[in-house]
């Protein structure tokens, strides 16, 4: 399959994304209590809700992250760039979990009222997630249809 500017745009930008997510999520594994990994991984603090719920949910993530969407997105990103149809087909899987998990998120933070009202959290916490999986997958859809 042919490499055109836009493979290269979706697919270091999914590198670039799930390499910030994967280092922080590592970060979360070696210290899922640190008042650090609250602040800047999970948001919100477990004080304000149940606190083993909330360590429950915000691990989930930090398991699943590095173990399955970061080598998802590695690979598609690869195999993307070696122009193969096999990059493509794991770009669309890895886009999943990035808009799929920001409905969670979405909800959680909504609820929990740790939702910020706010660029920041609109833009980088929250919304930059679930855009690049939409235009991603929408992409690599429509590459494999080619």
């Amino acid at each position: 399959m042919e490499v055109t500017v836009a493979t290269w745009i979706v697919a270091v930008a999914g590198l670039v994304l799930v390499g910030i997510l994967g280092s922080l999520q590592l970060v979360a594994l070696l210290r899922p209590r640190a008042e650090w990994t609250i602040k800047n991984v999970y948001g919100g603090h477990p004080a304000s809700t149940d606190p083993t719920a909330y360590f429950a949910f915000n691990q989930s993530s930090a398991w699943a992250d590095p173990f399955l969407l970061v080598p998802l997105q590695v690979g598609g990103s690869v195999g993307m760039l070696l122009g193969h149809q096999w990059g493509f087909l794991l770009g669309l899987a890895a886009s999943v979990p990035f808009w799929y998990s920001a409905i969670f998120f979405f909800i959680w933070d909504r609820d929990l009222g740790f939702r910020q009202n706010t660029f920041g959290y609109w833009i980088f916490t929250w919304g930059m997630w679930p855009a690049f999986g939409v235009a991603e997958g929408v992409y690599c859809f429509a590459r494999l249809l080619e």
